[in-house]
């Protein structure tokens, strides 16, 4: 098995089926399995997958794992070499999936790699970032991003490479959750998705993880983008469900990180200062 693609689904029963239906119109020759973790969805998207999709492992965990939980049962589950991160509301055009597995083929040294993602109309979604720093947080979720309007602007362009049109294959810090594709050994020996965090900030936190685990040594621990393959990402459809829960979340991932990889007394100054004032994701 070559390749195992896991989507983890939370009442987006329509968007999975156009997702589902896209992996196999554009499968191809491709050895692969297609896992599907539903987050006790209410919408009668388990008895679709079941009719529709008789072939798709259909896992039931019977509760909400949210995005960690529930992704981490489909890769343990997995049997590819490569496990691709996949969420429900996207649509895979011709030719991808071979190409990202055909790019971590031919570069050992690369361990995780993301795509061109582009929203419905063809625009270019800007993914991928550089690992967002103590500075940048407090600036843009507290008041003092106000005060230092300048300073944020210049932090925003460089964490999110205003430079980079997203239209050539390089190496990037992070890369989105929304489309991960990784090899299988390396998430194993890595624990996968951290599951102290429940949406956000996972991702971020796994490529850091990966660049890390180079660092030390292993030898297929980068992280690129790859501008030859495209997926369409209608993007948030499990969170606008409920986007007062979800920006909960968010700020409560997001002090989880911080205090992660910036320690504890900068997480609770975080937690102090911040305020949830609407999604701020992107």
């Amino acid at each position: 098995m070559k390749l195992s693609i896991v989507i983890c689904n939370y009442n987006t029963r329509d968007d999975l089926a156009q997702c589902l239906e896209s992996i196999e119109r554009t499968r191809g020759d491709l050895a692969l399995e297609v896992i599907v973790v539903d987050n006790a969805s209410r919408d009668g998207s388990t008895a679709m997958v079941r009719a529709r999709f008789p072939a798709v492992h259909l896992i039931e965990p019977g509760a909400n794992l949210w995005f960690n939980g529930g992704n981490n049962t489909g890769l343990r589950a997995a049997r590819g070499a490569y496990a691709l991160i996949l969420n429900p509301d996207t649509v895979v055009t011709p030719g991808a999936l071979r190409t990202l597995v055909d790019y971590l083929d031919a570069h050992p040294g690369v361990g995780m790699a993301t795509c061109r993602m582009v929203f419905p109309d063809g625009t270019v979604q800007p993914n991928c970032s550089r690992f967002p720093g103590f500075g940048y947080l407090i600036l843009v979720h507290s008041f003092l991003g106000k005060l230092l309007p300048q300073k944020l602007a210049a932090i925003e362009r460089a964490l999110w490479y205003a430079d980079w049109d997203r239209e050539s294959t390089r190496p990037v810090e992070a890369a989105p959750g929304s489309a991960l594709i990784a090899r299988r050994a390396l998430l194993a020996r890595l624990g996968y998705l951290d599951e102290a965090m429940k949406l956000f900030f996972s991702d971020i936190d796994l490529s850091r993880r990966v660049w890390e685990a180079g660092r030390a040594g292993d030898a297929g621990a980068e992280v690129h983008y790859v501008a030859e393959a495209t997926i369409v990402h209608r993007e948030h459809a499990s969170i606008g469900q409920a986007q007062r829960l979800a920006t909960r979340i968010y700020f409560d991932d997001m002090v989880i990180f911080t205090r992660k990889y910036y320690g504890a007394p900068r997480a609770a100054l975080l937690a102090r200062c911040s305020r949830p004032r609407g999604p701020p994701w992107r």
